[in-house]
């Protein structure tokens, strides 16, 4: 199975992600994903990292409804050739912690980081000053890739 290294970017995912974290990406089919797991799709030439909250199978298909844990909304359905892999690791201040699930405190903070945005300019700010060399790493956009 193979694995990609990419660089966080962006805030919806806040508090769950951060800018500069570093995420081990598994490939993963449409059907290896569970509700619940930070998955990487691709749409529109772009990567979205995003959480699977809902999977469908109408008579219509088969797509999966992701959101970004600071988001208010849903994404567009995500269809199984658009699902590229799962998120199974974060690397943040040269420590491997593992994907937290979305609780109700995480999505509340998620939202409240959205709706406020010097809230949210302070928590990045904070999460920086916090970084080993003082800075987020949010301008990182390096990818690696392996296969195992």
């Amino acid at each position: 199975m193979g694995e990609v290294c990419l660089a966080a970017f962006g805030n919806s995912m806040l508090p769950t992600l951060w800018p500069g974290d570093l995420l081990t990406i598994e490939a993963r089919s449409f059907e290896q994903i569970l509700v619940g797991d930070v998955v990487l799709f691709a749409r529109d030439e772009r990567f979205f990292i995003h959480r699977a909250v809902q999977k469908m199978d109408t008579g219509s298909g088969r797509y999966l409804i992701a959101r970004g844990d600071a988001m208010p909304e849903v994404d567009a359905p995500v269809l199984p050739e658009e699902v590229l892999g799962k998120v199974i690791n974060v690397r943040r201040k040269d420590r491997g912690v593992a994907v937290p699930p979305c609780s109700r405190t995480r999505r509340s903070v998620g939202l409240l980081l959205t709706a406020f945005g010097r809230l949210r300019s302070l928590a990045l700010r904070w999460h920086a000053w916090r970084s080993p060399d003082g800075n987020s790493k949010s301008e990182v956009a390096s990818v690696q890739a392996s296969s195992r």
